[in-house]
């Protein structure tokens, strides 16, 4: 029996009166690098922060960037509105007028148009009594309200995750950190930067976040998939234990923390819906108050299409959240001469940056090309940013995506051909250019062409001599294609830099071309281009043929980055037809051919192999592939590779010839399957033959390969372990896994059993025994000595000692069980983790590897104030070729 009653015994009054300051205090600009906010790098942390200085009209700051090398402060009007007394809004536009911006952009290009700055105004609250206000600050990174730090914001304007403040009556000071970013904002016209902020006063209780419902679309009145999701949040002090959710009706244990944000996945079971409308409503338990709660009810329309449009299906995405893409079944006309025993290939749309997938923009992309031979489908990557630019969080939704379509099949009782998930034409527009360009280089095998369109080559590209230096790469060209150089980054060590961009080689498509070699590539770019400028099409097309991998360019004239139909302009309808004309007898294994690996983690095979491991992390692994045919011997030779084995699919090609690795003759184990044998480059500078797998119970492999991002690569929700100290952090750690990839976490507190499942964990550790009670984990590369010193053994057993002072902190991968990962945020003291909780991934282009050891300098000079950072090794030891300690 549900029992109605309001969270407070006495009647609640009514919500207290919440405004903004019309005058805000403005600080800056200061000199900032491409995606360098997350280590710190604000200079006024060096004279104790912005929090600790007052407006005075005649202070002068140093800035780099200023005429004279100083700044002084200035004010700013907020735009202010509301919707009801209870609800207030401040709109602020920032602009410096003390820099020469045009000078500074001659020189340096787009990377003078970042910079940083702060400013400060106040939030009242009227009333007498304590206020829950739901707190949204689009376009803002770092801020403080009050005494309390804040980071993560919604640097992307999502409004997904806001924060949960509890205010007393009274004014609050709000410093908001600037950070102006030309990957968010742009390089065109007047370097501003547009902040948006909103506060709304809350009854508290559990909300079920309006227009958050996700549900898929119908086809003659059943529903093509049965996965569905909604967003809570917690508006209460106190832990929230959701019961039920209607009308799914079904038990749906679920804890959310004070102030955590959640998406609850539910399966519908529903097969026919007939009305157009469905209606949710939760109840649930409140900690320590009596009763049984239910939510408001929202109700939501379920959207009927026919079975040849473009429809919404939804699926499990491997962190265990609810996704969706838009897929559009082959059209009658395209079936004509198509036996419904054939299997068709999957044409893959990726959205740029901001998009939203459920709308006609994505809908209507291939209109003009209503008939292509293939299943359309348009992956949402979670977030309209694909949560991480098409990489490992937007590459596991694409692959989940395609592996639904057999369900929709299956549930519509489609009748034509069926779906060859291995053969995929990839494409996509700006941001989803550059996904094309990851997909083509990650998972070769799969791909029968690729059609880049306005995509940039990679984030970061900068001149790169210190990292030839310190880790040699894989291509003799060091000069790349820049979308928004590093160039004002703050001084570091050249070491430093060169694992902060090695860090980055994943995604550095330049490095990885070799692996597209073969598969057929046309790129589109418009001459008038000022988003994603051409020069990204033409450099990537000029080393294709350097490399001798053929592509196909074409630049249109007088166009610019977007325009009605880019995606289906005559040479590309022309290509896809091409592709995915009649389908070709079994292709054949090229004679020759080239793999370049910056992580065996999110690198799939070529010709059929499949790099495991390589000898040092940080560095790319290269192969060279050549078949001697009148001898039939297949020779290999390799760099910085350690462990290698063949696709199931490549026993054709690979075993009815000779095996030469690095002119070592291998034989192959007959009475084991290909696919189970492994290829391992022993510490004598040999290859040997194995099928123990064993090593994958004690070394690192798969999933848990790369750099922090790894953590991103789940086969659950995330298990975040916390104390009640930790708390506040362990729910921003959240809150930023769902703002930014919309992803899931549960929170676990000191006083709940550990989990036994679920996926990668995150643990929060803090001060001299925290690692030791935070998990069962026995790894011993970190770990506290006694209450002085914090610890780093390296491969050699040599002990790297950093004493335990004021702002130290450290973040690090560590094995969890089944192929998972942990990683651990630790700190000596709150500051401390902190800091290290900032290295959590959260936006693209970073560049933070396997650990970090943070200190009070990181503040004032970002990476250059790390104590120590680098990369683990196979066996989870500390790199130190690979480090700096």
């Amino acid at each position: 029996m549900i029992t109605q009653q309001p969270l407070n015994p006495s009647p609640s009054p009514p919500p207290a009166p919440i405004s903004f300051s019309e005058t805000w205090h403005l600080l800056g600009p200061f000199q900032i690098g491409t995606r360098e906010a997350t280590w710190g790098a604000d200079p006024l942390e060096r004279i104790g922060g912005f929090r600790s200085l007052s407006y005075k009209e005649n202070d002068r700051y140093r800035s780099s960037l200023a005429v004279n090398g100083t700044v002084g402060w200035s004010i700013l009007t907020a735009d202010r509105s509301s919707t009801g007394s209870e609800n207030a809004k401040a709109d602020l536009l920032v602009r410096f007028e003390n820099t020469d911006w045009k000078s500074l952009q001659l020189v340096y290009g787009w990377a003078a148009l970042q910079y940083q700055g702060w400013a400060r105004g106040y939030v009242t609250v009227e009333g007498n009594q304590q206020s829950t206000v739901v707190f949204y600050t689009d376009q803002v990174l770092e801020f403080w309200v009050d005494d309390e730090h804040h980071f993560g914001g919604d640097f992307y304007g999502y409004r997904r995750a806001p924060l949960v403040l509890h205010l007393d009556p009274g004014k609050h000071q709000i410093d908001i950190r600037i950070v102006r970013d030309v990957r968010v904002i742009g390089g065109i016209g007047e370097p501003t930067v547009s902040i948006g902020l909103q506060a709304e006063v809350s009854e508290g209780g559990l909300k079920l976040v309006e227009g958050s419902i996700l549900l898929p679309d119908m086809v003659e009145g059943k529903l093509v998939s049965s996965l569905g999701s909604v967003n809570l949040r917690n508006e209460e002090d106190r832990w929230i234990d959701v019961l039920s959710l209607e009308p799914v009706n079904e038990s749906l244990p679920f804890r959310l923390a004070p102030g955590q944000s959640r998406p609850l996945s539910f399966d519908l079971a529903l097969s026919h819906v007939e009305a157009a409308e469905v209606s949710f409503e939760i109840t649930y338990e409140v900690e320590h108050l009596p009763g049984v709660f239910r939510t408001s009810q929202m109700r939501h329309a379920v959207h009927s299409r026919k079975a040849e449009e473009p429809q919404k299906i939804t699926y499990l995405h491997p962190g265990g959240i609810a996704s969706y893409a838009i897929l559009k079944p082959p059209s009658t006309k395209a079936l004509r001469y198509t036996s419904s025993n054939a299997s068709l290939a999957v044409v893959i749309g990726l959205h740029g940056a901001g998009v939203e997938t459920d709308s006609d923009l994505v809908r209507d992309t291939f209109k003009d090309a209503p008939d292509l031979k293939a299943w359309i489908l348009s992956p949402s990557g979670v977030t309209t940013w694909s949560g991480d630019d098409w990489h490992r969080w937007g590459v596991a939704d694409t692959e989940a995506a395609i592996a639904a379509i057999p369900e929709w099949i299956e549930t519509v009782g489609w009748k034509g051909p069926n779906v060859d998930a291995d053969r995929r034409l990839v494409t996509g527009h700006s941001n989803g250019g550059q996904g094309t360009w990851y997909a083509l280089t990650h998972s070769p095998d799969k791909i029968i062409g690729a059609a880049p369109v306005s995509g940039y080559s990679s984030i970061q590209g900068e001149y790169l001599e210190v990292l030839a230096l310190v880790f040699p790469v894989a291509i003799s060209s060091l000069i790349m294609a820049a979308y928004v150089p590093y160039f004002f980054r703050h001084e570091a060590d050249p070491g430093v830099n060169a694992i902060l961009q090695s860090a980055l080689a994943d995604y550095r498509h330049e490095l990885l071309l070799q692996n597209g070699c073969g598969i057929p590539i046309h790129q589109q770019h418009g001459s008038l281009d000022n988003n994603v400028p051409p020069f990204h099409s033409r450099r990537l097309s000029q080393i294709q043929s350097q490399i001798d991998c053929p592509s196909e360019y074409v630049e249109l004239p007088g166009k610019g980055h977007w325009f009605e139909g880019v995606m289906t302009t005559q040479t590309l309808l022309e290509f896809y037809a091409k592709v995915l004309g009649d389908r070709p007898a079994a292709a054949s294994l090229s004679s020759s051919f080239d793999i370049v690996v910056a992580n065996p983690g999110t690198m799939g095979s070529k010709g059929g192999i499949i790099v495991d491991q390589l000898t040092a992390p940080g560095r790319t692994g290269k192969i060279k592939a050549e078949h001697d045919v009148k001898q039939s011997i297949w020779h290999l030779k390799t760099s910085n590779i350690h462990r290698l084995h063949f696709s199931a699919e490549a026993a054709r090609d690979w075993t009815h010839s000779e095996l030469v690795v690095d002119g070592k003759k291998l034989e192959l184990l007959r009475n084991v399957p290909l696919s189970g044998q492994w290829l391992v480059h022993s510490p004598n500078e040999s290859w040997e033959v194995s099928c123990d797998s064993v090593w994958q119970t004690l070394q690192r492999h798969g999933r848990q390969l790369g750099a922090l991002e790894a953590i991103l690569d789940t086969s659950s929700r995330y298990m975040l372990l916390t104390s009640n100290e930790t708390l506040s952090l362990a729910v921003q750690v959240s809150r930023n896994f769902f703002q930014y990839f919309g992803a899931d976490a549960e929170i676990i507190g000191p006083d709940q059993p550990n989990p036994t499942k679920g996926g990668n964990r995150v643990i929060l550790s803090l001060g001299s025994a925290g690692l030791v009670v935070a998990t069962a984990s026995q790894h011993k590369t970190f770990f506290v000595d006694g209450e002085k010193d914090f610890c780093v053994r390296g491969s050699n057993g040599r002990l790297a000692v950093y004493g335990f002072t004021e702002g130290l902190g450290a973040i690090f991968l560590r094995p969890g069980t089944n192929g998972t990962l942990e990683l651990v945020i630790w700190g000596f003291d709150i500051p401390g983790l902190r800091f290290a909780a900032r290295m959590v991934p959260m936006l693209t282009g970073v560049g933070q590897p396997d650990f970090i050891v943070v200190g009070q300098e990181c503040a004032w000079k970002g990476a250059a104030g790390v104590r120590a950072l680098g990369y683990l090794d196979n066996s989870w030891n500390v790199a130190e070729s690979s480090a700096v300690l």
